[in-house]
């Protein structure tokens, strides 16, 4: 979106980091009023581990941002070079700082990650980066609703399920980052966006190896996929963290903490036994009973509690069937989007486009899934309840099988549903069950290869917009 440039100030006869909206964007105007928002956000900002702007405004046809010039590179690199554990719970007690503050003032930045937090001479970490920020109180949404915008690792349950976003998903963000530092791997990875936001969601967090237990339910609260259940606020999170480093023994305090790289089909703590082969899973639950009083959370996810309450969401569905319930699309280390599902009518019919298929060509796994999915068309059980509606089947099995002719004939007729249905409610003057239903479109608008169709839900978008 942006390139930066290490400039002069000249009045100041200062380095500054000079931040230029990349040329191709510029005649898109709403990156140049999403990029002079970041500057706006971060102006209203003064903390020492944020970032600071000096000075932003746009030349000719050049939206730039001039900010202070952080020499000292970013965490991602410092965790690869390796860094004392001591250091490395100062730099998130910073952070946690800066992102108080920031919540204070009604701002999330919403892609907290390593490379995002940069370093000054001194080592004072500093958060940067808000171009996705937003004010929780602005009434102007520059994000639809129902986007899911961030960095799939480090985002929180609820920002992969495009759900209503607070300072908790920051700090579950942070979370990640502490437990990269403390494995050397962030707890979730996977083949695709997809499937790294799903384990978010519905994956209990691998337990820390034995050498790091100090932490386990730390980690356990900062990573709960309950956002009620975590720290809620950075000052809570910091000072936890604070009492746990405070009793450190020196050796673990001085033992070096750095990224191992990310596997692609997992953690590389992905399970619950140690090198050693021991099980190190931990009821947090139990252990929350003889928490200090100044640990005020309750959070802490059971891992075995988690793992049925997954299992009783799913109407006794495989384990890989529930992980599938996101359908959606993100670029890894960048700005992705998707959207939330709604309704179906004959879907598998819909368009004159027939999904039947011999029975004998598909397997088992896939039988289900489209008979749960006609089921659920019969019963009106079109986008709820979760995990036991019909998109929730046809997105699972387009998961499992992206390539079967049927399911994608069967995706695409339910977004053609859901485009007559805004269709409809736009001739109505129903604008937001319009937009209902265009968000609803969204959500599965990775799996559209109709030009046309996709250019049909621009179009009723920019008439939505256009009639309000």
């Amino acid at each position: 979106m942006a390139v930066v440039y290490l400039a002069v100030q000249a009045d100041f006869e200062r380095k500054v980091a000079l931040k230029i909206m990349a040329k191709h964007l510029q005649s898109d105007s709403s990156f140049g009023e999403r990029f002079l928002r970041e500057a706006r956000i971060v102006a209203q900002l003064s903390h020492p581990n944020i970032v600071p702007v000096y000075d932003f405004g746009q030349f000719e046809e050049f939206h730039y941002m001039a900010m202070e010039y952080l020499s000292s590179g970013d965490l991602k690199a410092k965790l690869k070079r390796g860094l004392p554990l001591s250091e490395g719970i100062n730099i998130i007690k910073a952070i946690a700082s800066g992102l108080d503050y920031a919540h204070q003032k009604n701002f999330i930045h919403r892609d907290i990650k390593p490379e995002n937090i940069l370093f000054r001479d001194d080592g004072s970490p500093v958060i940067s980066d808000f171009g996705i920020a937003r004010n929780t109180e602005s009434a102007t949404r520059m994000t639809m609703t129902g986007t899911v915008i961030g960095s799939p690792h480090y985002m929180s349950p609820e920002q992969a399920e495009a759900a209503h976003l607070d300072g908790r998903s920051d700090l579950y963000s942070l979370g990640v980052i502490f437990y990269e530092m403390l494995c050397g791997a962030v707890p979730f990875s996977g083949e695709s966006a997809i499937s790294i936001s799903i384990k978010h969601i519905t994956a209990p967090v691998p337990p820390l190896p034995p050498d790091r237990a100090e932490f386990q339910e730390f980690i356990d609260i900062a990573l709960a996929k309950d956002r009620e259940e975590r720290f809620q606020t950075g000052a809570e999170l910091r000072d936890a963290l604070d009492d746990i480093g405070n009793n450190l023994s020196d050796a673990l305090a001085s033992a070096i903490v750095m990224t191992r790289g990310r596997s692609k089909t997992g953690g590389t703590t992905a399970n619950s036994k140690n090198r050693s082969g021991r099980d190190v899973s931990r009821n947090p639950k139990a252990s929350r009973s003889s928490r200090q009083p100044a640990q005020r959370r309750s959070g802490g996810q059971n891992r075995q509690s988690a793992s049925r309450r997954v299992a009783s969401q799913s109407g006794g569905l495989s384990k890989t069937a529930i992980a599938l319930v996101v359908a959606g699309v993100l670029s890894l280390g960048a700005v992705g989007y998707w959207y939330y599902p709604q309704s179906i009518s004959k879907l598998f019919n819909a368009g004159g486009a027939s999904t039947k298929m011999p029975e004998e060509t598909l397997s088992p796994r896939q039988q289900e899934l489209l008979a749960s999915a006609e089921s659920a068309i019969r019963e009106g059980r079109y986008y709820a309840p979760p995990a036991n509606n019909a998109q929730y089947f046809l997105t699972a099995l387009l998961a499992l099988s992206p390539d079967l002719p049927e399911a994608k004939i069967a995706i695409e007729n339910l977004f053609r549903i859901y485009l007559r249905q805004a269709e409809s409610a736009i001739a109505s003057r129903k604008f937001d069950e319009a937009n209902n239903f265009l968000n609803q479109s969204s959500q599965i608008s990775l799996y559209i290869q109709s030009r046309k169709l996709l250019d049909d839900q621009r179009e009723l978008r920019a008439a939505v917009i256009a009639a309000q």
